[in-house]
């Protein structure tokens, strides 16, 4: 009995030595981001894309007719696809769809205008995070939000087009997706 008293206190010597705290692994420092290639041209995917007419349909097929004409009309003025795509990037942000002019945005949220080749103005703004840019057109009574979505292999990027407007049940939507031109 004296041999377990004697050899306890030992053992509990020993474990808690063994207990110590282990110095914490030192952090790694958070991986930087990497820089996103927005810059040059780029060409519709038309068969990733969709087709606009038929989201219009699609969207107001509850509609009384009166409303469909109605909203079908200002939807089409609204929403358009264009086949090409330039970016410049910088301190700011030049997006020009099609043949549309240039919208011309710093990539801060500051509100530029713009007009559009039919002479709608349109307030502009512009944010980007990481590899989302989500440029922001406001007109008359109407909005429409552009979310561009660069894809991991930087060659191909997808818009997702909302417009909004307060008299319009839900928000329309639509996807276009372009590629990079070599």
């Amino acid at each position: 009995m004296r041999a377990l008293a004697l050899v306890l206190p030992c053992l509990l010597v020993l474990s808690a030595s063994t207990l110590e705290a282990k110095p914490a692994p030192k952090s790694t420092e958070p991986a930087k981001e990497d820089k996103i290639d927005w810059d040059g041209e780029w060409s519709l995917h038309v068969s990733q894309s969709d087709k606009i007419d038929e989201k219009i349909d699609e969207h107001l097929k509850d509609q009384n007719f009166a409303m469909k004409l109605y909203w079908k009309k200002k939807l089409q003025n609204a929403c358009r696809s264009f086949s090409k795509l330039d970016i410049l990037a910088g301190d700011g942000f030049s997006v020009t769809m099609g043949k549309e002019r240039p919208i011309d945005t710093p990539a801060d949220g500051t509100e530029s205008d713009w007009k559009r080749s039919d002479d709608e103005a349109f307030k502009a703004s512009l944010t980007r995070n990481g590899p989302t840019m989500i440029q922001t057109l406001v007109g008359d009574g109407f909005t429409l939000k552009h979310v561009f979505s660069m894809r991991k292999d930087g060659n191909s990027l997808a818009i997702q087009v909302t417009y909004t407007h307060p008299k319009l049940d839900n928000p329309f939507s639509y996807k276009l997706v372009f590629k990079r031109n070599d």
